[in-house]
C-alpha cells in the first residue's frame, strides 16, 4: 500500500449532514470516470510457467462438497508461489460456479497489475464440464483496462486491469486460470515483503503458499492469529518454504470490531529486522539534495519576519494546508518516494508525503526541527505487533520541535485553526519517525482541539393566530470546527440554508428561514458560530368553534379522538392516592376529615379521606377542583397534624 493512500477516517460533523446526504451532494459534484480501455496497448504474453514453478491440481472429488449454505462458488484451489530472487509471483486459482448468481460474478476474470514496474504473463484460463476441459484463454478477448480506483481520493496509481471475458460458463462449471507478475516497485531497493493467508472468508479446499528464498538473504516470518508452520527444504541455492492448507473453513469476522483490531489468521514476510532499518529505507527515500527554489527563499525570508517560531510553523503550515492542495501521482517509485519541495511548492499540489517533505523543509530553514512521520491510520497501536517493513504504513504527517515542545501536525488537513497545540490529529497512536535518532516506533500522544459542537434552540411562541420564531445556535470547537469550516467555505450559503431549512421541517412543517445566516468564525480560538432565524407558520388548531375556550380533557389514542371541555370539564372532586404515609399514625382511622392540598400554593380543600389499604387512599373533595393531574403530590392535614 503507497503512502499516500490516505483514508480519511473523518466522521460526519451534524447529525443534520447525515439525514439531508450532504456527503452524497458532494460525491455528486464529482466527474463520473468509467475505466479507460488501453486499445493501443499490447495484450499480456501468453506462456508456460517459469521452471522454477510447479503447479498443484485441485480435486475433482472436492467439488460441490462441504459447500456452505447459499454460496455462489466454491473455492478448489488457491495457490501462490513467489520466487523472492526473480522478483515473480505465480498465482493459480480454481473455483466451481454452484448458481447463476455465480455464474454472473465468476464467469470473468480480472488481474491487477501495474505496468510502470511489472509484467504479466497469461498461462492458461480453462473449464472443466464434466471430463472435458475448455481452452478459454482467447488473447483476443482480453481487454486491458486502466481503472484508478482511487481517483475519488485524488489519488493515481497507473495500475491496469487485464479482464477476460469468457464464453459459455454454466451452473457447475470449474473455472481453472493461471498466471505470472514479475517485477517489484524499485522504491524498496530489493527488499521483500509479502503475506500468506492461512483463512479466507469462504472455505477453501486447498490454500497452499510456496516461497523460494536465496540463501544469501534473511527472512522474517511472523504469524497473526494463527500457529501454522511452514515445511522447510533446504536446496542447492537456498530455501523452500511452503504452508499446505487443506479443507480450510470460512472465517468470519465479528460486528463492530476497533478499526485496528484484525483478527483474521496470516502469516507476514518481511525482510526487514527492527523499525531502524526500515528507518534507514525511509531516510533515503525523503532526504533531499537540491536547495530549495529561489521562489521557496523568498517566501522563507517573509516568514523569518513574523515573531516567535511557533506562529512561523503555524504560518507555514497555513500556507501548506490551504495553497497546495492534495493530489497524488503515485505511478512506481511515487508511491512511496516523495516528489522534490520546490517542485511540489511551483505546482501547488501533492499527497500526503509530499507535502509533508514540503512542510518539514521549509520549517528546516526557518531554524525549527521538523522530521516526516510515516503512520498507519487503521492500525494504531496494533502496528507494533507487526514485523517490521516496508509498506506497513498509508499516510505521512509531521512533528515538529518547538518552544520544548513537540507538535504532530498534518499537513494534508484542512481549514484547520488556532494554536498548534489545539490542531486536531486522529489517534494514530504510533509512527515512524523519519530521523537519524530514530530506533523504533514513536508513540503520538492523543490530541487536543477534540470534536465539540453545541446546538442551542431559543423559541418565541406566538398567539393562537401568530406565527412563533426559532433561533438555533450553534457552536462547533475543535475539529469539528474545522469540519463546519470546510462544508461553508465548499457550499454556496443558500445551498446550506436550503438544506438546513429542509432539516427542520419535518419537525416543523412550514417552517422557513426568515433572515440570512450569520457566520462568526473565530479563527484564534478555532470556533465558529452560525445563527439560524426561522419562522414557524400560525397553529392550526382543532378546526372547532365555540362562544367559550375550549381545553384538552383526555386524549384517546387507541380511538384517535381528542375530547375537549370548558373549565368546568376539567374540574373533579374525587380521585385517589397512593405510597401514602400516615403521619404520626400507626393504623391510620377508616376515615378522615381533613384539609386536601393537591399544590404547594392551594389554599386547601375540605375532603373526606377513607383508607384503602396497600398504601392507598380515596380522597372525596367537599368542593371540586380543577386539573387535578396524575404524579401529583397530596398532602393531607387536620388541624396541626399531617
Amino acid at each position: 500500500m503507497s503512502i499516500g493512500n490516505h483514508k480519511s477516517l473523518t466522521n460526519v460533523l451534524l447529525r443534520r449532514f447525515l439525514r439531508v446526504g450532504w456527503m452524497a451532494a458532494v460525491a455528486a459534484a464529482m466527474p463520473a470516470l468509467a475505466p479507460e480501455v488501453l486499445a493501443a496497448e499490447p495484450v499480456p504474453m501468453v506462456a508456460s510457467p517459469a521452471g522454477w514453478v510447479t503447479p498443484h491440481f485441485f480435486d475433482r472429488q472436492s467439488a460441490a462438497v462441504r459447500v456452505e449454505s447459499g454460496a455462489d462458488r466454491h473455492w478448489l484451489l488457491l495457490e501462490q508461489q513467489v520466487n523472492a530472487a526473480q522478483n515473480e509471483t505465480f498465482s493459480h486459482d480454481v473455483r466451481q460456479i454452484l448458481t447463476v448468481s455465480g455464474v454472473q460474478d465468476g464467469a470473468n476474470i480480472s488481474i491487477d497489475f501495474n505496468p510502470s514496474y511489472e509484467s504479466l504473463t497469461l498461462h492458461w484460463a480453462r473449464i472443466w464440464r464434466g471430463t472435458n476441459h475448455l481452452d478459454r484463454l482467447d488473447t483476443n478477448k482480453v481487454k486491458l483496462i486502466r481503472q484508478e480506483r482511487e481517483l475519488d481520493q485524488y489519488l493515481l496509481n497507473g495500475e491496469q486491469s487485464a479482464v477476460l471475458v469468457m464464453d459459455d460458463v454454466r451452473v457447475g462449471d470449474i473455472v481453472d486460470y493461471a498466471y505470472s507478475v514479475k517485477g517489484a516497485n524499485p522504491v524498496f531497493g530489493g527488499r521483500f515483503s509479502s503475506s500468506v493467508r492461512a483463512q479466507l472468508n469462504e472455505p477453501v479446499e486447498r490454500l497452499l503458499t510456496r516461497v523460494l528464498w536465496p540463501s544469501q538473504r534473511h527472512l522474517y516470518a511472523k504469524a497473526h492469529s494463527c500457529s501454522i508452520q511452514p515445511a522447510v527444504v533446504s536446496k542447492k541455492d537456498g530455501v523452500e518454504y511452503t504452508w499446505d492448507l487443506k479443507q480450510v473453513p470460512a472465517f468470519h469476522v465479528e460486528d463492530s470490531l476497533p478499526v485496528w483490531c484484525d483478527p483474521e489468521p496470516w502469516v507476514q514476510l518481511s525482510e526487514f529486522k527492527s523499525w531502524a532499518e526500515v528507518n534507514q529505507w525511509a531516510m533515503a527515500l525523503f532526504q533531499t539534495s537540491s536547495p530549495l527554489s529561489a521562489e521557496i527563499s523568498n517566501n522563507v525570508a517573509g516568514w523569518k519576519k513574523i515573531a516567535g517560531q511557533e506562529q512561523q510553523a503555524l504560518a507555514v503550515l497555513r500556507f501548506v494546508q490551504d495553497d497546495v492542495r492534495y493530489f497524488g501521482v503515485e505511478i512506481g517509485a511515487n508511491a512511496e518516494k516523495p516528489t522534490d519541495p520546490s517542485t511540489v511548492f511551483s505546482r501547488r499540489f501533492g499527497d500526503c508525503k509530499d507535502k509533508s517533505l514540503l512542510f518539514v523543509s521549509i520549517l528546516r530553514a526557518l531554524g525549527i526541527e521538523a522530521f516526516p512521520v510515516l503512520v498507519n491510520t487503521g492500525l494504531h497501536h496494533a502496528i507494533e505487533e507487526w514485523q517490521p517493513c516496508a509498506d506497513a504504513f498509508d499516510h505521512c504527517i509531521a512533528v515538529v520541535e518547538c518552544g520544548g515542545r513537540a507538535y504532530w501536525l498534518d499537513p494534508t488537513a484542512g481549514y484547520q485553526r488556532g494554536s498548534l497545540a489545539d490542531h486536531y490529529l486522529p489517534n494514530y497512536e504510533r509512527g515512524l519517525v523519519i530521523s537519524p535518532k530514530t530506533t523504533g516506533l514513536s508513540a503520538i500522544p492523543h490530541a487536543t482541539g477534540l470534536p465539540l459542537t453545541t446546538i442551542t434552540e431559543y423559541f418565541r411562541i406566538g398567539r393562537k393566530t401568530e406565527s412563533s420564531d426559532l433561533k438555533i445556535v450553534t457552536i462547533a470547537e475543535g475539529r469539528d470546527a474545522d469540519d463546519l469550516r470546510e462544508i461553508l467555505a465548499t457550499t454556496r450559503r443558500s445551498e446550506t440554508e436550503k438544506k438546513y431549512t429542509h432539516y427542520y421541517s419535518d419537525t416543523y412543517p412550514g417552517i422557513k428561514m426568515s433572515a440570512p445566516m450569520e457566520i462568526t468564525d473565530n479563527e484564534p480560538q478555532n470556533r465558529i458560530q452560525t445563527t439560524e432565524f426561522y419562522t414557524i407558520g400560525q397553529r392550526r388548531g382543532l378546526g372547532l368553534s365555540s362562544p367559550k375556550p375550549l381545553y384538552v380533557v383526555e386524549l384517546d389514542a387507541e380511538k384517535n379522538r381528542v375530547v375537549v371541555g370548558d373549565l368546568t370539564a376539567l374540574e373533579e372532586d374525587e380521585f385517589t392516592v397512593d405510597r401514602c404515609n400516615w403521619i404520626p399514625f400507626d393504623d391510620p382511622p377508616e376515615t378522615l376529615e381533613a384539609t386536601v392540598k393537591i399544590r404547594y400554593n392551594n389554599p386547601g380543600t375540605a375532603a373526606t379521606v377513607t383508607p384503602l389499604g396497600g398504601g392507598k387512599a380515596k380522597v372525596k373533595l367537599h368542593a371540586p377542583q380543577r386539573a387535578i393531574t396524575p404524579g401529583q403530590r397530596e398532602v393531607t392535614m387536620t388541624h396541626s397534624t399531617i
